[in-house]
């Protein structure tokens, strides 16, 4: 359980497929229409004189390429980049995201400082949230009096009517029982839908039935029976309390899906009548729940659709079962740990020692400000957003990123066309599906202005909870209207790029288009290499396990005849198998089968990637050796560099449990593995660790 800032890029976390920060989360006229030269624009025609496309530093030559590429290229990187103690990981996105950080805080900054701004424009709201964040006497004054309100109506509650109900008036902030939140229909596009999903736990499922991890289980309910002492109980009813939500959290676990059960897009899509879903959750009203939710003309509403229809069954006994005081101590933790960062120094410290800490070792906490624009991004991110492309986005990035897109685009085109496992039908409506993939880049053409959002300079918890209301308000006023496709999932500064299948559109917002990824000043190996490999990372994703069952017109339906479909299968049944060979740490390995859409992204993404900077050459001319490198080792040096990454222990057991996206080494060296034109440029022969006998191709 983290902080609820209910915002659509949450909301669509099921549908949205990210490239992943060792993760695989907006305006009106873009920079690239103006006609001024601005002093950015002519800061960003400038190579900066310390400029490193590939740098040789980074290497250790005492490995060889042959044995492990991701160490050769990063090696000396990785020895000489220490995890900082406010960090649990360092990778190529954590560089990328710190330069981001420094820029987005001059913003701040500038906007606190403005005091002729309209507190409506999206200056006076990044300047309102960011003094009540850094306000931190202010914060300490208030202590935990903005939860106190909340915390009384949970003591209210004589039934379980009344818990529901305030369980449902506290949703935004709270978080609760279960995931509710309206998106695309995924077999009618279109239109949006109500979805219902699984939730209300703190931690991963497997944390709840997995022996090897009771410490951290152990460590949970002590964090839970301190956070109770915070809210003013002695130590003795607060390790009972913290009994109730753990016995309450255990049983919500054992009826959730595991990451590799919920990839299935079919089998998580169950569309039933309000009727049905009374039979199947007898113990709550659920037309009256979802009205207190926020629902709007719950009457009219005919359908809903489940994930994962057990877990409800579950909820309903769950339910009945527990007392009414043990719901009210589970609604109470919720409650507190959402609000935990935005109330004084105790509650924050509690958090951060248990979830950042325990659970993902990280020993110290992050600049103040730092937090605060992390929840700025979340809550108000078009806002932040604007004025972060105004100081940082290059016009002539979007260009290139352009004609990149369109020789990737290209480069698809001709491995389908290619394919020998799959016969013509299906190739049609593949590449049909492909020429149909929109694109984004940068930032949106229209930003979200916030209306109605009331912010103010001295009370940091209030922002968060308006904010949060603010969106599930927005979210849930799109039931049964049609799906606006140019909506953004991403702010514009994130380091990161995602493919939505109900969409079909791939999206890179400005954080990304910068070094080690991309630049305007390297050659097109590097960028090749880097975003190239992104772009097709994400197209992939279109015609990964999930991607693949959703068509050109992004509804879920099946295009493929039963042959090809069986074909496919074997592929990524075998990739499952690859992948979850490798040993990530003492015994643990990863989960093949989890992560299946991202090392079938990666693997195309990479292929494609390479294919088209050949287009790049045929078209604009292939250049010398650089460095002693090759144009074609460049490439491949660009690709590894991209995933270069350090994990605490905890940070990686971790991510094991709850990340979709294998771990940096791994996507670096696991499509290489599988690829003959890396094999020619390094000279990887037969029995060498990097040359598979088992060779996989799927794009």
């Amino acid at each position: 359980m983290k902080h609820s800032i209910y915002k659509i890029g949450a909301v669509t976390l099921g549908l949205t497929i990210g490239l992943g920060l060792t993760s695989c989360n907006e305006p009106q006229k873009t920079t690239a229409e103006t006609t001024e030269t601005t002093e950015t624009e002519e800061a960003t025609n400038k190579k900066p004189t310390d400029y490193l496309a590939i740098d040789l530093a980074n290497f250790d030559t005492t490995v060889r390429p042959q044995d492990d590429f991701f160490m050769f290229v990063n090696g000396s990187w990785l020895k000489n980049n220490p995890i900082p103690a406010s960090e649990t990981r360092w990778t190529s996105f954590s560089e990328i995201l710190e330069k981001n950080r420094e820029i987005l805080k001059r913003v701040a900054e500038n906007a606190a400082a403005n005091t002729s701004a309209s507190p409506t424009s999206a200056e006076g709201q990044v300047a309102a949230f960011y003094k009540s964040g850094t306000n931190e006497q202010k914060r300490e004054e208030l202590g935990m009096k903005p939860m106190e309100i909340h915390l009384e109506a949970i003591n209210k509650a004589t039934t379980l009517e009344e818990f529901l109900k305030v369980s449902a008036d506290q949703k935004a902030v709270a978080g609760g029982l279960f995931s509710v939140y309206v998106t695309a229909d995924e077999k009618n596009s279109s239109t949006n839908a109500l979805y219902m999903n699984q939730g209300g736990t703190s931690l991963p499922k497997a944390y709840y039935e997995t022996s090897d991890l009771k410490e951290k289980f152990a460590a949970f309910e002590k964090h839970v029976a301190n956070m109770f002492v915070l809210m003013g109980e002695t130590p003795e009813v607060a390790a009972t309390k913290a009994k109730n939500v753990v016995a309450i959290e255990t049983e919500l676990a054992k009826v959730s899906r595991t990451p590799a059960e919920r990839r299935d897009s079919e089998k998580n899509y169950n569309k039933m009548t309000f009727a049905e879903l009374q039979k199947l959750s007898p113990n709550v009203d659920w037309k009256k729940h979802l009205s207190d939710i926020g629902v709007q003309n719950i009457e009219t509403v005919e359908n809903v659709i489940l994930g994962t229809p057990e877990f409800f069954t579950g909820l309903s006994k769950t339910l009945k079962n527990n007392s009414l005081d043990a719901l009210k101590d589970y609604q109470k933790y919720h409650l507190a740990g959402s609000f935990s960062s935005f109330l004084n120094k105790d509650f924050e410290k509690e958090d951060f020692d248990f979830y950042n800490k325990t659970m993902r070792g990280q020993n110290e906490m992050q600049e103040r400000w730092k937090l605060v624009l992390n929840v700025i991004d979340r809550s108000i991110g078009h806002s932040l957003g604007q004025l972060y492309v105004k100081e940082a986005f290059s016009p002539k990035a979007k260009e290139r990123a352009e004609v990149m897109i369109q020789d990737v685009r290209a480069s698809f085109e001709d491995h389908i066309k290619g394919l020998e496992w799959m016969g013509e039908d299906t190739k049609k409506q593949a590449l049909a599906k492909l020429s149909s993939i929109t694109t984004k880049i940068g930032y949106p053409d229209a930003w979200k202005t916030y209306e109605g959002l009331e912010l103010s300079e001295d009370n940091y918890a209030q922002n968060f909870m308006n904010a949060s209301k603010w969106w599930q308000k927005d979210n849930l006023s799109k039931l049964g209207k049609p799906v606006d496709k140019s909506e953004w999932h991403m702010t514009p500064s994130t380091v990161n790029a995602y493919y939505n299948p109900t969409s079909n559109e791939i999206v890179f917002p400005a954080g990304i288009l910068q070094p080690p990824f991309f630049s305007e000043y390297a050659d097109d190996a590097v960028n090749y290499g880097g975003i190239g490999a992104v772009i097709g990372h994400e197209i992939s994703h279109g015609f990964d396990d999930q991607g693949s069952q959703y068509d050109a017109e992004g509804n879920m339906n099946n295009w493929w005849t039963d042959t090809d479909k069986s074909q496919f299968k074997e592929k990524t049944t075998s990739l499952v198998a690859q992948y979850s060979e490798y040993t990530v740490l003492d015994d643990i390995k990863v989960k093949g089968d989890a992560t299946l859409g991202e090392n079938i992204a990666d693997l195309g993404g990479m292929a494609v990637a390479y294919d088209a900077l050949k287009k790049a050459w045929a078209r604009d001319g292939k250049p010398e050796q650089e460095d002693n490198l090759t144009p074609e080792q460049r490439f491949f040096v660009s690709w590894a560099q991209i995933w270069r990454v350090n994990f605490t222990d905890d940070e990686l057991r971790n991510r094991i449990e709850t990340d979709y996206h294998s771990p940096g080494m791994f996507r670096a060296n696991g499509p290489l593995s599988n690829f003959n034109p890396f094999f020619e440029a390094f000279d990887v022969k037969e029995g060498d660790k990097m040359r598979r006998e088992d060779q996989i191709v799927i794009w």
